[in-house]
């Protein structure tokens, strides 16, 4: 009995199906069990082999990736790596709601002709592969799911008049999490918001515009020097490690990787619990690997409150089982109680 992953590749260029094909199969792990050329065959594959994991192109004739998504996650869930071109900015406006359709991340694609960069993918597709094929994917329906936040019974979690930062750590599966929270905090909201996301680089700024597309408060990439305003939310930029410096503004710094990111969840944390104490809040989302979770518990030795995402709401529960372990987590919540928790701090404030 074979313990192969089962992929399947769905791209209309045959060189880079083939291209593909070559790369991920030198892994004795995973076996390539069908190529499609468009989306509308790709669900009639998933639908008949049904795959582990599945590599999907964005821009395809008959279905795009989008499209093809969006029926998988409805019909039959199965998880979704999405390979996307990142100069081509319509196409990452695309690959961003197939994310929120249920894909599970995004890589970077080459250009179709084999050369250098297809060799340097190689591994690093593998692991994600690997490691996606085991996350947690639910049925997404359009039109169904109406509404995420619904109104029950709040969560007491917090004090009012307390709060003046919220800092959000997210990995693997989180774009569409972070979404689905910052969505529902209104234009007016007083704590200031940054978020690490980790990222193929060359995707955070279509990131950031698909955020602010969608959101009511602003949204930017973060820089030396910026201000933490009200109604606004930071993201960190690829490269640099962002810091709070002082109460009012943040910093872009170098320095190595740490836990093999830049930038790093727990950098961000760690400078916003010395700067804030016990007035930040802590959120550490899904996501491979323990970054956030010593920054986490550091927001909580302070005074802090830290949140993390529940096992059963995450798509990979990596840093927050991880952060659960340290003690680092003051509560462990779905994401419609962290949406609910933090909206709280508004209501509490009587706005």
């Amino acid at each position: 009995m074979s313990e192969k992953i089962r992929l399947l590749i769905v791209d209309d260029s045959g060189i880079t199906r083939e291209i593909l094909k070559k790369i991920v199969e030198e892994d004795r792990a995973i076996q390539v069990i069908g190529m499609a050329e468009n989306g509308k065959r790709a669900i009639e594959l998933v639908q008949t082999l049904k795959p582990d994991v599945v590599i999907m192109d964005i821009n395809m004739p008959v279905m795009n990736g989008f499209e093809a998504t969006e029926q998988i996650m409805a019909y039959c869930p199965t998880p979704i790596l999405i390979l996307s071109s990142v100069i081509d900015k319509e196409g990452i406006y695309t690959t961003f709601n197939a994310l929120a359709a249920g894909a599970v991340d995004v890589m970077e694609k080459p250009s179709r002709l084999p050369n250098d960069s297809w060799d340097r993918i190689g591994s690093v597709l593998v692991k994600k592969l690997k490691l996606i094929s085991r996350a947690k994917v639910v049925t997404h329906i359009k039109g169904r799911v109406k509404e995420f936040y619904r109104p029950v019974k709040p969560v007491s979690l917090i004090k009012p008049n307390t709060y003046e930062i919220i800092g959000i750590g997210a990995s693997t599966g989180g774009p569409s999490v972070v979404m689905q929270i910052l969505k529902h905090i209104p234009s007016d909201y007083d704590p200031g918001i940054l978020v690490v996301q980790h990222m193929a680089e060359g995707f955070i700024d279509g990131f950031m515009k698909w955020l602010g597309n969608a959101c009511k408060v602003k949204v930017k990439l973060a820089q030396e020097g910026e201000k933490i305003e009200k109604g606004q939310v930071l993201i960190a930029p690829d490269g640099f490690h962002t810091i709070v410096r002082g109460r009012k503004s943040v910093g872009l710094i170098s320095g190595n990787p740490v836990n093999g990111v830049k930038p790093s969840v727990d950098i961000l944390f760690d400078s916003i619990a010395e700067v804030y104490g016990e007035s930040a809040i802590g959120v550490l989302l899904t996501g491979m690997g323990a970054d956030g979770a010593e920054g986490l518990k550091h927001i909580k030795d302070k005074g802090g409150i830290t949140i993390v995402q529940s096992e059963d709401s995450c798509a990979v529960f990596g840093m927050p089982k991880v952060a659960i372990e340290k003690g680092a987590a003051s509560r462990v919540l779905s994401v419609e109680d962290i949406i609910r928790t933090l909206k709280g701090i508004v209501n509490n404030n009587g706005q």
